[in-house]
């Protein structure tokens, strides 16, 4: 019963809820652009900006690097077990024989 009165609350108030909502964000979201256009320097082009030095040019491909692998790891151990439990439909125990033992053939 008490959920079928908050259901009913919520459904009466979502519209005007995420109206105020909507309106708040996008007040602030113009706030905060506005503030750090004033603040923001002249950016230089890359044309006026000196040469990158080959420390600084190491600097950003490593953390390229390091980036890209920590994404591309996370999401091949999310992945990964979904993999296995579609491919393998068995009970858990004679998924995990046949699915390591297809993963490791």
């Amino acid at each position: 019963m008490q959920d079928q009165h908050f259901m009913q609350q919520w459904n009466a108030g979502h519209d005007r809820f995420s109206e105020g909502l909507d309106h708040g964000l996008a007040k602030l979201a113009g706030k905060i652009a506005a503030r750090l256009r004033r603040r923001a320097p002249r950016q230089r082009g890359p044309e006026q900006r000196g040469a990158e030095s080959p420390l600084a040019r190491k600097a950003r491909l490593t953390t390229l690097s390091v980036i890209g692998g920590v994404l591309a790891g996370a999401s091949l151990g999310m992945v990964a077990p979904l993999v296995l439990a579609i491919d393998c439909p068995q009970t858990p125990l004679e998924a995990a024989r046949s699915c390591t033992q297809a993963a490791l053939a």
